[in-house]
């Protein structure tokens, strides 16, 4: 994964990732998917990809057979 490292905890478990800005849409990547948001002067990028990474950890817990 190429571009800025974001790690969290969640349910005392480490997942990590990665995210990069291209032309304000920022993109969340990690193995098991990605998700973007456009970029918010009022938000922090670090902040923005905090809570795509919560989300993609989310779902995928909720996926039938995850093993998350």
């Amino acid at each position: 994964m190429s571009g800025q490292a974001i790690h969290m905890k969640i349910d005392g478990r480490m997942y990590s990732g990665s995210y990069k800005v291209d032309r304000q849409v920022l993109t969340v990547t990690t193995n098991y998917g990605k998700k973007t948001a456009q970029l918010d002067p009022k938000v922090s990028r670090a902040a923005l990809a905090d809570q795509l990474l919560h989300e993609l950890v989310r779902e995928e817990k909720g996926r039938k057979g995850s093993l998350l």
